[in-house]
């Protein structure tokens, strides 16, 4: 039997003012900088991490598990390099 957990609000679709359409709207309480040239590094790295855990949820929720796979591998990198680690010095990854 498969799980299913409930979404959370910030994974809700959400409707626009006129109630017909299914087009996001911008979201008041999004992290992203107001000016991404001026904004600093880790602002912008919260910001990105941010929008790759939202694109594993949508993958997962849209039934494309393998592809939801990759971007949490990718997402964890990246947590990991905002944190001075990497994955990538772990035993048994491929030197390029």
């Amino acid at each position: 039997m498969a799980m299913h957990k409930s979404l959370s609000s910030a994974e809700d679709p959400v409707l626009t003012k006129d109630g017909d359409s299914f087009a996001p709207r911008h979201r008041s309480t999004s992290n992203l900088p107001d000016n991404l040239a001026e904004a600093d590094d880790e602002a912008v790295a919260a910001y990105l991490l941010d929008l790759m855990i939202a694109s594993r949820r949508m993958a997962d929720k849209r039934g494309f598990r393998f592809l939801a796979y990759l971007i949490g591998v990718a997402a964890e990198e990246s947590r990991l390099l905002m944190l001075g680690r990497s994955a990538m010095g772990r035993s048994g990854g491929d030197d390029i």
